[in-house]
């Protein structure tokens, strides 16, 4: 089977979770013998990255495309109508970004069967963001969603594909997994963590509140890392909290971070913070799992795994119920702490390893695969 994906950000890009999760997807599925072709733009990228041209990767054929702007996707849009008469099935991941309506029209015209990946877009915290424009085009979507299969991260995603599209729309959820990498040599230090993309959505600035707010935390040696990319005013707000809040000291803005880095990062953490006011997955957890280190995520993340597994916590992304549930881990005994890494990263490799669960992905492709043919028999 030959699936056409199409990408804003992609590996080695580090703006946000879906940039790894699609191309560990692509990963597995070149692996079980597919063939993945994956259109992307040059955003983020590190400067070694040709640009403009295919590259065989370990995820199938990938060219990174160069624009006039990013949200000026011209380039990207002419690579992928340039193959996308070889593929079997098109993957749009996006529904905001300006090509895909244009490559899910395309598709439809061609009589290709089609997925689309939302990827948390349509969260009410995602919706608030410019808020008209995307009610205009979420009329012009429903004009051509007709016959195509939507892709959820989780059952909250889900419904808010039904709840867009209507009830009868198709959707496979199946939750982003990772390729599960070796447990990195831990070096314990007294950090918590908060990982991902610095965004007001994020809500790291109710993290640092709930710090200032526990004296268990400002008494004791324990700091708080912060890494990953950001806008500039909300780093600069975030910078100008932690001052009011004396906790300058406390609190490390360490940027982006990535590779073997990233996971030595994880597994020397004490303990990884998502305060998210809305995910629709969360990769940063899987992540930290996978090394071992407990997590506390919001309720505005699909984490209540975390609860029954016992890996972590699923509470409130309020500054008193985050201060109150890591007050319980800085206080809570070795032996305890303990188990919950065991448990932490037992889970990860049952339950998020791609290669193991790339079967799903296969069955959705050829539903899709299936409906369309389907339609052209009636």
């Amino acid at each position: 089977m030959t699936i056409l994906q199409t990408a804003d950000w992609f590996y080695p890009s580090q703006m946000g979770g879906p940039s790894n999760a699609i191309y560990w997807q692509a990963k597995a599925m070149t692996r079980a013998g597919h063939r993945m072709i994956t259109v992307a733009t040059s955003r983020d990228l590190p400067a070694a990255v040709s640009l403009d041209q295919w590259i065989d990767m370990d995820c199938g054929r990938v060219i990174y495309t160069k624009n006039p702007h990013f949200y000026v996707p011209v380039n990207h849009i002419w690579y992928a109508l340039s193959v996308m008469r070889l593929a079997d099935v098109v993957h749009i991941n996006s529904l905001f970004y300006p090509s895909s309506i244009v490559l899910v029209a395309a598709a439809k015209l061609m009589g290709k069967p089609l997925v689309w990946s939302p990827h948390g877009e349509l969260s009410p915290s995602a919706l608030v963001y410019r808020p008209r424009l995307k009610k205009v085009l979420l009329r012009l979507f429903r004009m051509v969603s007709n016959g195509l299969v939507f892709h959820a991260t989780s059952a909250a995603e889900t419904d808010y594909i039904r709840q867009q599209f209507g009830a009868k729309v198709v959707v496979h959820a199946i939750p982003n997994r990772m390729e599960i990498p070796p447990v990195a040599q831990r070096n314990a230090n007294k950090y918590l963590l908060f990982i991902g993309r610095l965004h007001p959505i994020k809500a790291i600035d109710q993290l640092i509140e709930a710090l200032s707010e526990s004296t268990v935390f400002r008494e004791s040696d324990y700091t708080l890392t912060i890494a990953g990319p950001g806008s500039n005013n909300y780093l600069s707000y975030l910078h100008e909290r932690t001052t009011v809040l004396n906790l300058s000291r406390k609190v490390n803005f360490v940027g982006t971070i990535q590779g073997d880095q990233k996971e030595q990062l994880y597994a020397d953490a004490y303990l990884t913070i998502l305060p998210s006011h809305a995910e629709n997955f969360g990769n940063v957890v899987i992540e930290s799992l996978a090394q071992g280190t407990p997590v506390v995520a919001s309720t505005g993340t699909p984490w209540q795994l975390l609860e029954s597994e016992r890996a972590g916590h699923w509470v409130a992304n309020k500054p008193a119920e985050l201060r109150r549930i890591i007050d319980l881990y800085l206080q809570m005994p070795a032996e305890a702490y303990q188990l919950y890494r065991q448990r932490a990263a037992r889970l990860a490799r049952r339950t998020f390893d791609v290669h193991a669960n790339v079967g799903q992905w296969e069955q959705l492709y050829r539903d899709a695969a299936q409906r369309t043919l389907s339609r052209r028999l009636l």
